[in-house]
Formats: C-alpha cells, structure tokens, sequence
C-alpha cells in the first residue's frame, strides 16, 4: 500500500539571516528537491514565506509613503520567472519567463472578484480592492505587524497536472531544481500618485521562505514493478513565452514557437515605457494606448499559422471598426481570449466584466483612471488570444511553420505597446536510467 508524506524544504542558497530580496544581490531563489523513489504530488506543492515592503533601507512602508503594487497579482509580481529543472541532468522541463504577466491573465480569467477578496488575499497577498491591498499588505499601519504570511501555489503547467511526478533518478526526472527569479523592485511597485519622489528607494524583501509539498511512495510491489521497466513515460502541460513589441496602426507579429502540440495562445499588452518605471504599474494588462494617453482601440485582429489564416478563417472585425468611440470591448475578443487561458465552458468563475475591460482614455490627469492605477475589481483585464484545441487536446503543431498575428489598431503616435505571447502546450518526458528526454 503507498504511503504519502509532507516534505518542507528550504532555498539552498538562503543568506545567514534567512532573508532575500532582489535589491540586495539575491535575484534567484533555488529549492532543490532530491532524487527519491517517490511521486511528488505537484498541486500539493506551496511556496510559503513573509512579505516586507519598505520605502528605503531600515524604513518601512506607511500610509504617508504613497507606494503600490498591483492588486490583482500580490505576491505574484515580485517572481519574474519560474524555471523548472531536473536535478539529475539539469535538463530544462518548463520555464515561464514573464510570469507575472503569465499570472495576470491566469488569475483574470479563473478567479473571482470573490476570491480575490478572500482566499486569495489569505494565500498570495491578493486583494481586488486597490486600496484595500495597499494599506493591508504594503502600508504597516501601527500595532499590526509589519510581516505579511503567504502560502501560494507555484502556478505552472508541470505541478498543476493531475499526473504524480516520478523524482527517481531510474524512472524518473532525477528529482527537481526549482528556481525563482525575482523581479526588479521598479516593476513590482509603482506610485499611487504621479509624484514618484519618496519611493525611489523601495525594494521588498523575503523572509522564512521555504517550499511545502507533498510525496508518495508507491507500494513495494508497485515499485518492484516500475524499477523493472525500461522507461517511463508520463505527460504535462507547459507554458512557453515570448515578448515583443508594436508600433503601428497596422501591427504585425512571427513568433516561431518550435512546439508541436499548441492548445492555445493568449496575449496581454502594456505601453513599453510603463515597464521598469515607477509612476507606471508595470505589470498592468491594459488596452493599447497612445503615447499622449488616448485610447487605440483594436478594429481587427488575424491569426495566422504559417501565412494562413488559423484556426478562424476569417477577420475578426471588432465593434470598434464602425464604431470608434464605442468603449465597450468586443464580445468575441473577450470570449477568445478566455477560451485560450481555459476552455470556455470549463471557467467556473472569473473577474473579466466590463468594468474592468473597456477602452478608457488616461490623458487627462485629473482622470479617476489615472493610467488605469484605479480601475475597479482588480484593474484592467485586456488580452486577445486564440484557442486551437479544446476536443481533443492534441494540440496544433508550430514545429515548422511560425504563429502570426495582424492587428489593426488606433495608434497613431509612437507608442511602442510590449506584448507578452503565453503558448499552451502538451510535453512528454520520457525517463530512462539514463537520463530524460522532453518531447515538445
């Protein structure tokens, strides 16, 4: 009979006073989880640790500091990618490059403004009210502690598979190498005003990290059985990305993916000189913008594979080609897109609504959009995608041929838009004792 167990491992590279952050020289956390004959149970898997924000060196953070990170993404914005490797061979099985940006559709998509104000805000430091998150997470008003616990799931195609992942080093992925590297402070926090003077020094930093997860131990028999085989072979899901910009009314967009079961693809944008920049939120998913502010309403969108137009064969003209002033956003962008993080008919529950996806101008600064840092339920929810297979789930191959997209658009100034491209995809992992091989 198999039996389970709880393992908590600690970063093998923590300093002597067991704290990390970006700004003092430690940009990657690394967890290693040996070789063992064993599963690891990857949705049992949690990173849990403390979040301290401060406003400069020894200071911390106040409700007269003025600082914010993005609501909807917590603890998420502070891990800028997440690489997932064997320990045995450091062969790469899945890395997500991006991954707040990843996080922001994932969570936009698949969670609830009910989540987001429960759970969320226990788990990942998540709260859909703006302000709400500010003083509970990044302010320390006085008598509370100034330490924020989180528990959250490292979200990823590899441990958010129902299928036990094998840790042995003879049939299976020699154990794991899980890193964490973390993001910039000045794309994690941004001012809540345009003024960006009292925060040029804020940085956030880790404590009492550790990863908890969950292992089985097949049954002597079971194992006896599994040891005799030649190779083993099990499937998972991954997340390939990739980054680009455009900077035209008419932009175009090759992405060669080189994968060859592609379920779905999915998009989100911010204006480049957002990013890295304090008086903007960097990790903001917001409709494309002009440079002075002005809304570019997207009129058109193509999706190609290999020149030709795949999986719709026609243009998806938006309600915005007849209409240019309308800020409502099309019904069948937002439903594709949500088709590509998860199947449609399989969301439970999600936060895009239309007031927290529509076409909002930012130019006037007495807005109350001011550059979407106050958009209700969570902030903007813009993104395009396209999904390929929801029947089968064997996916489409970009082996040989590359991803297109055309889209028409608004703009009209030079605003270079960064675009953040996230490809589902099904691997294989095929174990032998001597080693691993991923077929993609």
């Amino acid at each position: 009979m198999s039996s389970n167990q709880h393992l908590e491992i600690i970063p093998s590279n923590i300093t002597s006073d067991g704290t990390l952050s970006f700004k003092n020289g430690q940009p990657v956390v690394q967890f290693i989880i040996g070789e063992q004959e064993r599963y690891l149970i990857g949705q049992s898997l949690r990173l849990a640790g403390k979040f301290t924000a401060f406003k400069s060196d020894g200071a911390l953070s106040t409700s007269a500091t003025g600082l914010r990170m993005n609501e909807q993404l917590g603890v998420y914005s502070c891990f800028n990618e997440l690489h997932i490797s064997s320990q045995k061979t450091a062969q790469s099985i899945e890395t997500i490059r991006h991954y707040p940006r990843m996080m922001s559709s994932y969570l936009g998509v698949t969670s609830s403004l009910q989540d987001g104000i429960s759970h969320l805000d226990e788990t990942a430091l998540i709260d859909m009210n703006f302000a709400s998150q500010q003083r509970g997470v990044i302010e320390n008003p006085t008598g509370l502690t100034s330490k924020n616990s989180f528990c959250c799931p490292l979200v990823c195609g590899l441990l958010n598979g129902t299928t036990p992942i094998p840790l042995s080093g003879a049939w299976g992925v020699g154990g794991l190498d899980i890193s964490i590297h973390l993001a910039p402070d000045s794309n994690v926090f941004f001012s809540s005003s345009s003024d960006t003077s009292g925060i040029t020094g804020a940085f956030y930093q880790f404590s009492d990290l550790k990863l908890i997860c969950e292992v089985m131990t097949p049954a002597p028999d079971q194992l006896s059985q599994i040891m005799r085989q030649t190779q083993n072979v099990f499937e998972y899901n991954s997340i390939v990305s990739q980054f680009n910009t455009i900077n035209s009314r008419n932009g175009v967009l090759n992405f060669p993916l080189g994968v060859q079961k592609c379920l779905g693809i999915f998009m989100n944008f911010v204006p480049a000189s957002h990013i890295n920049n304090l008086e903007f939120d960097g990790t903001a998913t917001l409709p494309p913008t002009n440079s002075d502010g002005t809304r570019a309403e997207v009129s058109q969108l193509i999706f190609t594979r290999g020149g030709e137009r795949f999986p719709l064969e026609y243009n998806l003209d938006t309600l915005q080609k007849d209409t240019p002033t309308n800020p409502t956003m099309d019904p069948q962008l937002v439903r594709n897109y949500m088709n590509a993080v998860m199947g449609f008919t399989k969301i439970e529950r999600t936060n895009v609504s239309p007031f927290n996806n529509f076409y909002e101008d930012y130019s006037d600064p007495n807005n109350a959009y001011l550059y979407a840092k106050e958009i209700a339920e969570g902030g903007a929810k813009f993104g395009i995608g396209v999904n390929y297979d929801q029947i089968s789930g064997e996916g489409i191959s970009f082996k040989e041929v590359p991803f297109g997209l055309q889209m028409t658009s608004d703009i009209s100034t030079d605003s270079p838009q960064g675009v953040y491209l996230f490809a589902h995809c099904k691997n294989t992992v095929v174990s032998t004792p001597e080693g691993i091989q991923i077929i993609s």
